[in-house]
């Protein structure tokens, strides 16, 4: 799943090089890709200039004069951009590869922009969302979602980081990190990272944990985003890390392989439903792996 740092690569990517260009046409490939009420359609974009592009946790928006575009790329979307006189990008999911001719077979949008530029929205999966609203409803809206702090915002901190595992005591410290109402932006992979910077083990309930712990997890948290937003996210094909032994993603996708810290192997297993991958050595398991029974909440409240 496209999380944190790759739909941020997007959201850079399309202020770089699209925002101020006016939009001169469309076409929609998935009409089911589009959420709207009666009366809200992409037409309302032609011949409007891109004014804003934001994003917090997951989310990315793109606010014209006459209408805001909230986007999910859910589990497989990818944003694209070309044209002639841009350099380009690539961002979310790694399929279908991001030199790969376009449209291609599983492309849903394509927004035009003067000269002749072209953002193309791909997602194989048929997960993604493009929620169509007029722009002063987008603050509601984003209300409405419960997010928490996003994780690169300066709303992080260490004490909003504390009152969102205060109220998932009774959890594992997978599902807590996983639920986006305690820290918007972080998924499957960057919840396995911060845990290993940590030295914690994902199934530990969060309730055990001492104030130093905390502490240790909030500079984990911080410092693999730190690592993972300037590469556009993590390398991960097939569910397999893609960088060679000892680079990052240093845990997530490496099961059987050494840990970079202590060089016992990689191992993985299923944590508050997702796979996980963690290291048994440098994040010792706690004495009860008991899992709360509300663990498969805060899965779906990842996924949002």
């Amino acid at each position: 799943m496209p999380e944190l740092p790759e739909v941020e690569a997007a959201r850079r990517g399309i202020a770089e090089q699209l925002l101020g260009r006016v939009c001169t046409g469309y076409e929609l490939y998935r009409p089911r890709l589009i959420v709207a009420p009666t009366g809200l359609t992409l037409a309302l974009l032609v011949g409007q200039p891109l004014r804003e592009v934001g994003r917090k946790g997951k989310y990315l928006w793109l606010t014209f004069p006459t209408l805001t575009l909230l986007v999910h790329l859910k589990l497989t979307g990818q944003l694209v951009a070309r044209g002639s006189n841009i350099p380009g990008f690539a961002a979310g999911h790694p399929i279908p590869p991001y030199d790969a001719p376009l449209p291609h077979k599983s492309t849903a949008l394509r927004l035009d922009f003067a000269p002749d530029e072209h953002l193309y929205l791909t997602d194989v999966r048929h997960f993604a969302r493009v929620q169509l609203m007029l722009p002063d409803e987008l603050p509601t809206t984003l209300a409405s979602l419960s997010l928490g702090p996003d994780a690169l915002s300066d709303e992080f901190t260490l004490e909003s980081l504390r009152r969102g595992l205060d109220r998932r005591r009774g959890t594992s410290l997978k599902a807590a990190l996983l639920d986006q109402r305690v820290v918007a932006g972080l998924g499957n992979i960057y919840v396995d990272e911060s845990l290993w910077f940590a030295q914690l083990h994902p199934a530990r309930l969060v309730g055990t944990l001492d104030d130093g712990e905390v502490v240790r997890l909030y500079q984990a948290i911080r410092e693999v985003l730190a690592i993972a937003v300037p590469q556009g996210g993590a390398k991960i094909l097939h569910g397999r890390a893609v960088p060679p032994v000892g680079e990052f993603p240093y845990v997530h996708g490496r099961a059987g392989q050494p840990c970079p810290r202590c060089g016992t192997s990689i191992v993985k297993r299923t944590i508050a439903g997702r796979g996980t991958y963690y290291c048994p050595v440098c994040q010792p398991e706690p004495t009860s792996t008991r899992v709360a029974t509300s663990e498969g909440s805060a899965a779906s409240a990842a996924a949002s």
